[in-house]
């Protein structure tokens, strides 16, 4: 590609999102370089932001041409000030294809991230951890070569100390039977525990159905031990009536062991995208219908006996004068004030795809007149949200256009 092409994907990129709001109001950050850059996850610091995703380290020969076989999508982390100016960038993960899907901020001012990176030799992937001082220096890197292909979604730090991982892993596990084990070519949620050193403690534990099990988001539980939430195509409800993917909830014990897993289904093709841990229960967020179909908004409330009926299984309606839905789906939520949420994700698809933020009430409802969507020329959607102290909603994911992407960043208030 030659240097002027990318110039002008460049200021096709950065001109692309329609502001709604008086530039006063609004910051919008774009990182990389050409190629595919990701944001993933997004934490506010002391004195700003740091994002995981991935960086693609582009390689380059004479007059700038880019050789897109050299160039290779890693592991990467931001860091920015509170404008969203960045402070630095790093990529890990030596030159391993790879990213981080979620990042950290530790109380001693150090980030960790985890994804996965693939094998240059057999490229199967693993899972990677890293952690890195303030300045991006100082590193500890660890990848953890299990049986078959293993990529992490979340970590969470331990009461105790150290981290708990979680991953999807592809290892068959024995006996199958019609209600458990993995089958050959399937997926199953994976917990890895690891200390500070990011030294593996404990065996890894594999939970899931003989079908495909993936684990969306953890958290520390209302009463010790940790919660997943994720997707399975098992369906234990309305047998017949529903098809596809449920929401899998699944209950981790403070020593790294599992009570029963739930299935909420009543809906064809439902995916949790994130969730948060309440008082007396839980709010999940999600999407109905699969990828490439119309999709929509969708929220589950439950108390805290995962077991009971939900207290709300809704349709989040964004455009009630509009009879007609544009097609959303959901990445990300956090809490937002006092008793509402912060949802993330995308409004449209395709080539039309734009950053959406709206707020949410305790009831999974839609607070009207809080919808905010962002973008312009090609696709964007954000993966991620955070709110701070003062109101400001941050959100990270990407801004597309033909076949190369940025790290975007919104910083905005209502």
């Amino acid at each position: 590609m030659d240097r002027k092409f990318i110039i002008v994907i460049l200021l096709v990129l950065l001109s692309a999102c329609e502001k709604s709001q008086d530039q006063n109001d609004i910051v919008i950050k774009y990182y990389g370089d050409a190629l595919e850059d990701i944001g993933y996850s997004i934490v506010p610091t002391g004195d700003g932001y740091i994002i995981g995703g991935q960086l693609t380290k582009v390689s380059r020969r004479e007059s700038n041409y880019i050789d897109i076989p050299a160039s290779v999508k890693q592991t990467g982390i931001v860091r920015t000030n509170f404008n969203g100016e960045e402070i630095w960038k790093k990529s890990y993960g030596k030159r391993m294809t790879g990213n981080a899907s979620k990042v950290l901020a530790l109380d001693d001012g150090s980030f960790i991230a985890t994804g996965f990176v693939t094998d240059t030799i057999t490229f199967q992937k693993n899972i990677f951890v890293v952690k890195t001082g303030a300045d991006g220096l100082n590193t500890v890197e660890k990848i953890f070569k299990l049986t078959g292909n293993q990529t992490a979604t979340d970590i969470i730090q331990m009461p105790g100390g150290g981290f708990m991982v979680l991953a999807t892993t592809d290892v068959v596990r024995e006996p199958v039977t019609e209600s458990t084990g993995n089958a050959a070519g399937k997926k199953d949620i994976l917990l890895l525990r690891i200390n500070s050193n990011l030294d593996q403690t404990g065996a890894p534990l594999a939970v899931g159905f003989p079908g495909n099990d993936y684990g969306a988001s953890i958290k520390n539980d209302i009463n010790g031990g940790y919660i997943v939430v994720g997707t399975t195509d098992r369906s234990d409800q309305n047998p017949g009536q529903q098809a596809g993917n449920n929401i899998l909830l699944v209950r981790i014990n403070s020593d790294g062991s599992t009570i029963q897993p739930r299935i909420l289904g009543g809906k064809n093709d439902e995916y949790a995208a994130d969730f948060e841990v309440l008082n007396d229960g839980y709010i999940i967020a999600g999407t109905i219908g699969a990828e490439g179909t119309a999709q929509q908004p969708y929220a589950w409330g439950l108390s805290s006996d995962i077991y009971a009926v939900p207290a709300f299984s809704d349709f989040i309606d964004l455009e009630p004068e509009l009879p007609i839905k544009t097609s959303v789906s959901l990445k990300a939520i956090c809490r937002y004030k006092t008793n509402s949420f912060i949802i993330a994700g995308q409004f449209g698809s395709g080539s039309s795809g734009r950053m959406l933020f709206f707020v949410a009430d305790a009831n999974g409802k839609y607070i009207d007149g809080t919808k905010k969507v962002f973008g312009g020329t090609g696709s964007q959607v954000a993966y991620d949200v955070t709110s701070d102290e003062s109101n400001n909603i941050i959100g990270v994911g990407k801004n597309s256009y033909e076949n190369n992407s940025m790290i975007s960043l919104v910083k905005f208030r209502f």
